[in-house]
């Protein structure tokens, strides 16, 4: 198994596209190890970042609950286009 720990491309216009290529670079990096399976996670809050991860193919196995104080978005922003795993 090949697995993203981080992951994330800088805000910008073109920042759906550029985690579109983040996402090619994981899976053919995955392909040259032989590895047959990819495992990367996003905040459900991303949702562009998490439709374009469902669409490849990823599924959710394992959630998590992340609590802000105060209750503020932080990081996990409808356009913010980031792999994380907190395990």
């Amino acid at each position: 198994m090949c697995f993203v720990k981080f992951g994330a491309v800088r805000p910008s216009p073109d920042a759906a596209d550029r985690f579109e290529r983040l996402l090619d670079a994981c899976e053919q990096l995955a392909a040259e190890k032989g590895l047959g399976q990819l495992d990367a996670g996003t905040n459900l809050a991303r949702q562009d970042a998490y439709r374009r991860m469902a669409d490849r193919g990823f599924r959710t196995w394992l959630q998590g609950v992340t609590m802000h104080r105060p209750n503020e978005p932080g990081y996990s922003h409808p356009d913010a286009y980031v792999i994380d795993d907190w395990r």
